[in-house]
């Protein structure tokens, strides 16, 4: 297995048609998708990829944008190389988890929190607005969830891993 950081479209785009059907694959069952449109979007929206290849094939990425640092802005495993893709996005995430940060809901919170240390870099949810720039509500029972709307869903989330202060 090799893993690769990708920092520019000329990097991502040999591997664009299979980080875009992980994507597809993974976030099909997610309320509200994938918050991409098309895989030009990918390469347009997004400055650094990392990828797991084995075999020259991708089986796992997370995808980031520069915002208060690195936030993570989507992940993904392939489910035809089961637990090898999900160990290497294990160690992908687990790795960047202290240079970056995710918001996260439903089956990727419980990956990261569970497998990934993830709750190690709980951020409170008071200061979930301001990371993200956008309206949140808190809900009081841990003070690290929030609910905000995406994509028409109000939706319960969480932030983890190092923002860049502000």
């Amino acid at each position: 297995m090799k893993t690769l950081t990708l920092t520019n479209s000329r990097q991502m785009q040999p591997y664009l048609d299979q980080v875009w059907a992980l994507l597809v694959a993974s976030y099909a069952e997610v309320s509200g998708g994938l918050h991409y449109t098309e895989p030009a979007d990918l390469l347009s929206k997004t400055q650094r990829w990392r990828l797991v290849t084995y075999r020259g094939r991708v089986i796992a990425s997370t995808l980031f944008k520069a915002k208060r640092g690195w936030k993570l802005v989507a992940m993904a495993s392939c489910r035809q190389h089961g637990l090898r893709a999900r160990h290497a996005l294990r160690r992908l995430i687990c790795a960047d988890l202290p240079r970056a940060w995710m918001e996260l809901s439903e089956r990727a919170e419980r990956f990261v929190l569970r497998c990934c240390g993830g709750h190690h870099y709980l951020i409170h949810a008071s200061l979930a607005a301001t990371l993200l720039d956008k309206p949140v509500e808190p809900v009081a029972e841990d003070g690290y969830h929030y609910r905000r709307t995406v994509a028409g869903l109000l939706k319960a989330k969480v932030i983890v891993g190092t923002p860049l202060p502000y």
